[in-house]
């Protein structure tokens, strides 16, 4: 395995991919994340917007995000299933009314497992934090480093999943993010909080040739040496790894995952392409989450 990080290149992609993702327009038009939509009655920034997140995302692993999100606004906006958001009433309710009502919009993908996060996650925050996330991050005087510690070495067993405790740990750094960025907590030390990584950012680090080489090995090790591509590139610099999260997830999304056989059909719009090593025939990679993932990649040689 010979996979290399290129910083220099790496610097160039972050100023280029958020100038583009700032003017919204070609693959960056689809800039809105299925979870800035908030249900509808959902004040921005409120109590019930918090849960509304904190609780969603908790459930964000192995699925189509826009179809997790799609679920929980229509799960909210129902009177009926609202209160599967409230661990007060989540207390209140027995298991079997809690995967019943996280069934009825398909918010629980796995019925039994996913009802137990969801209710180990919201007795947790009651018995903890008296049912507010926000009083966890007033303990830790809002240093986002130190709630990032705290959930992976203390309360992973309280939080499953949320703590980042299983799979690639992408829940813990997106959970952080949307509060931020959705929520508009005031976090403190923001820029040491590693990217949250999925196929889509892992995808995109490795077409615009940020890693570059060969590779074969499970997507878990894959996504630490894209994380922290990225995490060397944003050191004493303006930007943060949780700067690029959306905008490399909406090039993957839009743009990088139409790749078909080494070719990419928007390789003529896309502000990016001066990167991408598929413009080097020799370049090839298959990824995948739940089996071995091959990568074989070269710069092209006249490009940068």
């Amino acid at each position: 395995m010979v996979l290399n990080r290129n910083s220099e290149r790496t610097k160039k992609v972050i100023q280029r991919l958020l100038q583009w993702y700032k003017k919204r327009t070609g693959i960056f038009s689809h800039a809105a994340l299925p979870e800035t939509i908030q249900p509808k009655g959902v004040v921005r920034e409120s109590y019930e917007h918090v849960m509304f997140i904190t609780l969603g995302v908790s459930l964000d692993y192995q699925r189509s995000a826009n179809d997790l999100w799609d679920a929980a606004r229509k799960t909210w906006e129902d009177k009926n299933t609202r209160w599967v958001f409230s661990p007060n009433l989540v207390a209140q309710k027995t298991m079997e009314d809690l995967v019943k009502d996280l069934q009825i919009y398909r918010l629980s993908k796995k019925m039994n497992k996913d009802a137990k996060i969801w209710r180990t996650v919201s007795l947790s925050f009651l018995e903890l934090f008296d049912g507010d996330p926000r009083n966890m991050f007033k303990k830790f005087d809002f240093d986002a480093l130190e709630i990032f510690n705290a959930m992976k070495n203390t309360y992973g067993k309280q939080f499953p999943y949320l703590a980042g405790s299983t799979g690639t740990g992408k829940i813990l750094s997106l959970w952080i993010r949307m509060m931020h960025d959705e929520a508009k907590i005031d976090f403190k030390n923001l820029n040491k909080v590693p990217m949250p990584m999925d196929i889509h950012t892992v995808r995109a680090t490795i077409t615009t040739g940020c890693i570059v080489g060969d590779f074969n090995g499970s997507f878990s090790e894959l996504t630490g040496l894209a994380k922290n591509a990225w995490f060397d590139a944003c050191e004493n610099s303006s930007s943060y790894p949780l700067d690029l999260d959306e905008p490399l997830w909406n090039l993957s999304r839009y743009g990088c995952s139409k790749i078909s056989n080494g070719k990419c059909p928007y390789i003529d719009e896309c502000k990016l392409a001066d990167f991408c090593v598929t413009a080097n025939p020799q370049s090839n990679f298959s990824l995948s989450q739940n089996t071995n993932t091959s990568i074989s990649t070269a710069y092209p040689s006249d490009k940068i």
